[in-house]
């Protein structure tokens, strides 16, 4: 058979992102061998190109035949895929890109369209007891029969095509993730793609698909709506009621039902979270106003609140000092955190600082910190938190300040060129720089606020379709937004990863990693070796931006671990 009538294999990293229109045929992966440790998840691809559109099955043959997953990459639309400013973006121009990890077809079969390249995504969770040493994958792509495709007519035979990777085991487990890792799950939105909330039993199957998600990539705080979060809200308007707390009032004296919020945290436990945190208690931007919160089953507060007012001040002192002695009786002091206002501005210094005592007076910081996303160095330097998490570009301006905790994140904010991120329209390894970055530079913790965010900016359009529109009416750069797709409408469909989920995932992994080589070998030997090649300190606005060095140093990570072990 001619050459160009052949099915064309290419193995490559998980930080390529395969166009449909480009040969991929030059860039195959440099060596076929893996290296990995117990108890971690590892991704590949195979980019596969038929001549004709046809269907292959793919036949797994391994130790660990039971534990690889097989998705396709799915492409989207996007229009806003990066800062066309960002001189390390991939692309900022509107097209396709490869995100959804999409399920093969009934049967396993794999639909390959006529001269397109696609990827076949191959993730490989590795067993915490698996043997160390040499192992190998075998992936065997052949054409199914007519009886398999249900068709009255023979498909278009292609010879057996194999690709063959090797895994090296090392004899050292993945240790537990010790970072504080937190992607705002917006349930608001879940409930309004599968038009049901907390009173349906479905729900809440949906709800432990989604946890057990955010589990296996890393996420381990679960952010928890007592109240409808008051978060990328415009001004008067509301967003969809998410409340788990039910409360009534009587003469003034309220009474909380904590017995949702007590489902919630069991299900999550189920599910292996470990950490909450809870819907902020003002509103974005400085603490103007309160939340929505219903009492008797109306709506008591709101943007017509004030942050001041006398009535709301009663209320988180009622509140508040049940809900500690609540969390306190579930064994979550010290496993929980709380928000107070998202990124107050300048102007609000004082709003804040007053806000922010009326939450603190119940909740003792050793037990319930309060920490917020603050880029303004001023709340810090003026002694109004303690506690800040600046975005990423920012950190620098609050390094050597007397700090209770160090955390992060970042978004897809156009000032945020170079930094580590995972925009659509970025090349991946900006995604999986972050987990080396966040262990250098000493972080605890790392926030971001899009973990299903399926609605436009401000909340004000609350039936877009994230699989058509990925910037949120034009109000986000592409991916910033969400990482998770929606599962069809109906009962008990989870979500759909993105193939940038799967890349932060790593990320988490990495920083999980330099923890095991730190308890082998001392943190200044890590930071020997991730500094190795890089002449100025690492930060995160500079780091060698190359997938090279992303790749090379997790290497030289494992293979340090290796030698110890």
């Amino acid at each position: 058979m001619d050459e160009t009538q052949r099915i064309r294999l290419c193995l490559l990293d998980d930080l390529q992102k395969v166009k449909m229109q480009e040969d991929l045929t030059a860039k195959p992966r440099r060596s076929r061998k893996f290296r990995a440790l117990q108890g971690q998840r590892l991704n590949f691809q195979v980019a596969l190109f038929t001549p004709v559109h046809t269907f292959l099955s793919c036949q797994v043959d391994s130790l660990f035949r039971e534990c690889v997953t097989l998705r396709r990459a799915g492409m989207v639309f996007c229009d806003l895929p990066a800062d066309p400013q960002d001189p390390l973006a991939a692309t900022a121009e509107p097209g396709y890109f490869p995100d959804p990890l999409l399920p093969l077809g009934k049967g396993g079969l794999l639909s390959t369209p006529a001269r397109k390249w696609i990827s076949l995504w191959v993730s490989v969770d590795i067993p915490r007891e698996c043997p160390s040493g040499r192992h190998f994958l075998r992936l065997s792509f052949s054409t199914p029969s007519r009886e398999q495709l249900h068709l009255a007519w023979d498909p278009e035979p292609f010879p057996p095509q194999v690709v063959e990777v090797e895994l090296e085991i090392i004899p050292g487990e993945l240790p537990r993730q010790t970072l504080w890792s937190c992607s705002w799950f917006h349930v608001d939105c879940l409930q309004r793609w599968h038009n049901m909330g907390f009173q349906d039993d479905c729900f809440w199957e949906i709800l432990r698909l989604y946890v057990t998600d955010m589990v296996a990539h890393g996420v381990n705080v679960l952010f928890t709506p007592l109240w409808t979060p008051p978060l990328d809200t415009a001004i008067g308007h509301e967003r969809p009621t998410c409340q788990l707390l039910q409360i009534t009032e009587e003469g003034g004296r309220y009474h909380f039902d904590f017995s949702l919020l007590e489902k919630w945290i069991r299900l999550a436990r189920e599910c292996g979270m470990e950490r909450f945190e809870f819907a902020h208690a003002f509103t974005q931007w400085g603490a103007r106003a309160t939340p929505k919160i219903l009492v008797n089953g109306e709506r008591r507060f709101g943007w017509d609140v004030a942050a001041t007012s006398p009535e709301y001040r009663e209320f988180l002192d009622q509140f508040l000092p049940q809900l500690a002695d609540f969390l306190r009786g579930h064994g979550l002091a010290g496993k929980c955190i709380f928000h107070n206002s998202d990124e107050p501005w300048p102007d609000s210094l004082e709003r804040y600082r007053e806000s922010l005592a009326l939450m603190t007076r119940h909740l003792p910081d050793g037990e319930f910190p309060v920490m917020d996303a603050m880029s303004d160095v001023d709340f810090v330097k003026q002694g109004v938190c303690h506690r800040p998490i600046p975005v990423t570009t920012c950190l620098e301006n609050f390094q050597g300040l007397p700090l209770k905790s160090r955390w992060c994140y970042y978004c897809g904010g156009t000032w945020q060129h170079g930094s580590s991120n995972r925009l659509m329209g970025l090349p991946s390894w900006r995604n999986r720089a972050l987990g080396v970055l966040l262990y250098a530079l000493g972080q605890e913790g790392f926030l971001h606020w899009g973990h299903n965010f399926w609605f436009s900016q401000y909340s004000l359009d609350w039936d877009l379709n994230p699989w058509q529109d990925t910037s949120a009416g034009y109000g986000f750069l592409g991916g910033d937004s969400f990482l998770v797709y929606p599962g069809r409408q109906g009962e008990g469909q989870g979500p759909v990863d993105s193939l940038r989920y799967e890349v932060f995932a790593e990320a988490m992994q990495d920083y999980r990693a330099c923890q095991l080589l730190e308890s082998l070998a001392g943190r200044e030997k890590v930071l020997e070796i991730l500094q190795e090649g890089v002449e100025r300190p690492l930060k995160m606005t500079d780091y060698p931006h190359s997938e090279e060095w992303v790749l090379d140093v997790n290497e030289r990570v494992l293979q340090a671990i290796d030698r110890l072990l």
